[in-house]
């Protein structure tokens, strides 16, 4: 708009000077040709006075127009303004929304702390928890080994109230048997009381008799309180027995090696036998090569070795507990096969052990034959 408005304002300064140069020229050629061009200088002016007025006219139409132009540019002024009154409204908006939003995301951000806090606590909760279960997963297998126990010992006294309430119910029976012998006694004494006062006699005797009777039943029964005793006790002495006579079971022989020589240089060998013949009761090692007794008892041990011997001896040790029991040595020098031999009889406590011990500097010999063995077994138990 502000282009217009110039565009006019030089159009006008055209005119005018374009007016006056015309003037100008007139009045030089009016000068020079005198007289003769008056005609035509009237003639000029004419022209110019009309290109004048028509100028006149072109600018009251531009004043008119530059008027409305003013005007309109005045609107676009106002428009303007309100516009940016509006824009200054839309950009305290946008402040004001920007503080929400930052506003906004610090609160979000101390949302999210808190979040991470609160699960990181139920992360810790939960490990616990988790801990507990285990516990308590655990607990409750121990429980479940205890009831399945306590379940064999109830079946156990359950079969033994069985039986005393079997030998309850017999003797219930007899005492029944037995009051019913008093109750035909008695019916029977008085009958004999309404008979006659001779057989007050009888009757009295009939008394005596069924006092004998009470005195007998409660004998019986004191008698049969001390079977029972006799019968748990017994029952205690059964289950001892069965725990010694399955702890009783106990045999063992063993092989020495199947490498032949068997040497023990400068210092004494504990002698392994590891080729397990016969080993019940599972009481020799045949790892360490001792016997470990599993009840007290009289046991009754024995070896066989053997050894080539050209000019040289052959010896073997036995041992109780780590102490010396017995030296055996033999000396050759034919070269061939010798053998030594022997067994003791040994009254052993619960964890006694022996085993057998090759002297230093010497040596034993065997093989897949089974040439040199250790055995032993429980003749009874103590």
């Amino acid at each position: 708009m502000r282009a217009a408005i110039l565009l006019l304002v030089l159009l006008l300064s055209m005119c005018g000077a374009q007016t006056r140069s015309t003037q100008t020229e007139v009045q030089t050629e009016s000068q020079s040709t005198g007289a003769a061009a008056a005609a035509a200088e009237v003639s000029t002016q004419l022209d110019i006075y009309a290109e004048l007025k028509e100028l006149r006219d072109m600018v009251v139409e531009l004043r008119v127009t530059l008027r409305y132009t003013q005007d309109e540019l005045n609107v676009m002024e106002a428009e303007n303004v309100a516009v940016k009154e509006r824009l200054v409204v839309s950009e305290t908006k946008m402040e004001a929304l920007e503080r929400v939003l930052q506003d906004t995301k610090a609160e979000m951000k101390i949302e999210v702390e808190n979040l991470k806090k609160e699960n990181a606590a139920q992360e810790t909760e939960l490990t616990a928890v988790k801990t507990r279960l285990a516990a308590s997963a655990a607990e409750v297998m121990n429980l479940r080994k205890e009831t399945a126990a306590q379940s064999a010992d109830l079946r156990s006294v359950a079969e033994r109230l069985a039986a005393t309430e079997t030998d309850m119910e017999q003797v219930k029976t007899d005492t029944a048997a037995q009051h019913t012998d008093l109750t035909t006694m008695k019916t029977e004494v008085m009958n004999l009381t309404k008979d006659n006062a001779a057989l007050q006699t009888r009757l009295a005797a009939t008394v005596t008799k069924v006092e004998d009777l009470k005195v007998e039943n409660a004998a019986q029964e004191a008698e049969l309180t001390a079977v029972k005793t006799r019968l748990a006790a017994t029952e205690t002495e059964v289950d001892n027995l069965e725990t010694i006579t399955e702890k009783s079971k106990v045999a063992f022989s063993a092989g020495l090696t199947n490498s032949r020589y068997i040497e023990s240089g400068n210092t004494e060998l504990n002698l392994v036998f590891s080729k397990i013949i016969t080993n019940v009761g599972q009481a020799y090692s045949s790892a360490t090569g001792f016997f470990t007794a599993p009840v007290r008892g009289v046991y009754y041990f024995r070896f066989t070795v053997r050894d080539n011997l050209a000019s040289r001896y052959m010896a073997i040790r036995m041992f109780k507990n780590g102490q010396y029991l017995m030296l055996l040595y033999e000396y050759d020098t034919d070269g061939y096969a010798s053998y030594l031999s022997s067994g003791l009889t040994l009254q052993l406590e619960v964890g006694d052990v022996v085993n057998m011990v090759l002297p230093a500097g010497y040596r034993l010999y065997d093989s897949v034959n089974n040439h040199s063995t250790f055995s032993g077994f429980l003749l009874f138990p103590l």
